[in-house]
Formats: structure tokens, sequence, C-alpha cells
């Protein structure tokens, strides 16, 4: 072999060793900046609240986080509230849920924090309770509802603000056309006119989560506060109601169910975005013959 060619070799061996090098020392970097990131993320939690309130849950770790035994599945339930909390879980073509097996050093550190279990504590308060989708199912299948991911979109009424909750709306534009029921058991904490929420319900969950219905366009009968209300129990029927100070105001908007979750942390009245949680509730859907 020429020595011409040999230094040519040398070269190339020279330059693809150093591109190696450096996609490992790149690669290193990143997960170190990544982890560190991760680790602020966690230690900043309990002050951004908006982490949570945002939350993207799938099915399978709502399943887990309901319905998991606290103490015969605890690495489960571990496993995948640190996945949610770092965002290294993923769905599958076929809906299922994976995570990634976190390493022992990584979890540790997230340990140390103790903020996986405040947050699966915050999880079981807003989640424990549910057990029906807010609107029926119609038994012919010709009033269907909708909805989609409007967290945090824009508002103007009433000044600028956020939506705080998910917006069911009537496929049929008519109001007290379709029923609300309770998404758990619980007692009714407010009822009345709210200028932005119309006719609204506020039902409390034991465990204390607050759920909220409104622009409703009436309530079922005798219907009062202080009552205790069970899952699945009509409450009401979806209207327009709202916009105005003036009590009974409709038309200022399509005919809709507005639906909020809150939970009560250190006095504050925190709310939650309930699209992930409506997506999981589908599975657990009334029947009603609806009639106009």
């Amino acid at each position: 072999m020429k020595r011409k060619d040999k230094y040519r070799i040398l070269i190339v061996m020279s330059i693809l060793i150093l591109a190696i090098v450096n996609t490992c020392l790149l690669s290193f970097i990143h997960t170190t900046i990544s982890y560190k990131h991760m680790l602020h993320k966690l230690q900043t939690l309990d002050v951004n609240m908006e982490y949570f309130r945002s939350m993207e849950f799938t099915e399978d770790s709502l399943a887990v986080l309901l319905y998991d035994d606290d103490k015969k599945y605890a690495d489960r339930i571990e496993n995948i509230t640190l996945s949610m909390m770092v965002n290294s879980y993923t769905c599958t073509k076929d809906g299922a849920f994976k995570y990634k097996k976190l390493s022992e050093s990584m979890l540790e550190e997230i340990r140390k924090t103790n903020l996986y279990r405040k947050l699966y504590e915050r999880y079981k308060i807003v989640l424990s309770d549910i057990r029906y989708f807010p609107v029926p199912e119609d038994l012919k299948k010709k009033y269907a509802v909708s909805y989609e991911n409007s967290w945090g979109n824009p508002r103007s009424y009433g000044g600028n603000r956020r939506h705080e909750g998910t917006d069911i709306m009537a496929k049929v534009n008519k109001r007290g056309l379709y029923p609300i029921v309770s998404v758990s058991d619980g007692v009714v904490e407010k009822k009345g006119w709210l200028e932005q929420g119309g006719y609204r319900i506020g039902i409390r969950s034991e465990n204390g989560a607050y759920y909220y219905y409104a622009h409703l366009y009436s309530y079922a009968p005798d219907l009062e506060i202080g009552d205790t209300v069970l899952a699945g129990q009509f409450i009401g029927f979806m209207g327009d109601t709202g916009y105005s100070k003036i009590e009974g105001t409709t038309g200022n908007f399509d005919v809709h169910l507005h639906f909020g979750i809150y939970y009560m942390e250190d006095g504050e009245e925190i709310s939650v975005n309930p699209y992930y949680i409506l997506n999981y509730l589908e599975h657990n859907k009334l029947s009603y013959a609806f009639s106009e």
C-alpha cells in the first residue's frame, strides 16, 4: 500500500472517530441538560401549577390512577406517575400506553423531592370520584355531542381571560333538549345565575373535587343547595344561558355545556383541564331517550 493511500485511510478514520466522539459528546451534553431541566421543572412544580393543571392523561394512565390499589400496585403507579411528570410516556398506534424505564439514579433524585407523591395525591382528589360522562347518549344516536381541547384559549367577555374548562357542544342547537347528569356522587354546593356561566350547578365530591356545570337551560325539579346527588343523577338540561348580568339571558352563543373541574389547595381554588378526563369517560355514558 502506498504511503499516500495510508494517509488517506488515516485521515478518513480520524474523521470518523472525531464524528463518533462528537456525537457521543453532544448526546451526553443534551442528556445532562435535559436531566437538569427535568429536575428543575419537578423542583418548581409546587409553585408552577400550570404543569399539573394542563397535564395530559392517557386512557391507561387514568385507569391506573383511578383503579389500581395504592399498596398492591405501588410500583406501577409510581412508574406511570413519574413518567407523566417527565413526559416520558408514549402512546402506540393501537392506543396502548408505554412508559420509559427511568434510571435508578433519576428515580432516586425525583423521590427526594417527594413531588411524585404530592402529584399523585392531587390526581386522586381530582379523579377518584368520577363515574359518568356528563351528557348521556341518545338511544337513537340522533343527538350527538362534540368537544375539543380548548383549555387555555382566550375569552374576551368579562375581560381578557383564559378558558378553564371544556365546552361540550350540542349537534342539535336546541336548548332544553340534552340532559345533564352528575359525573360523581356529591353535594350541591352552588346553584343559580352567574354573569359568565348563566344557570349553573356546582357539585362537591366526597374527596373534595368541585365539578362545575354551566350555561344550563333549567335545573332538575326540587334540586337545591345542600342536596346529595348520586353519580349519573339528572341535574338539568343543556342550554345557552349567560354572558349577561340579566338573569335568564339566552342566545349569546350556541347550546353547550361548559364543564369544569376544580379542587382546593392551600385555600386556593385550582382548575384542571377536563378534556382528557372526558375522553376517558366516553366509555361510561348513560343512555337516555331524547324527546323534542
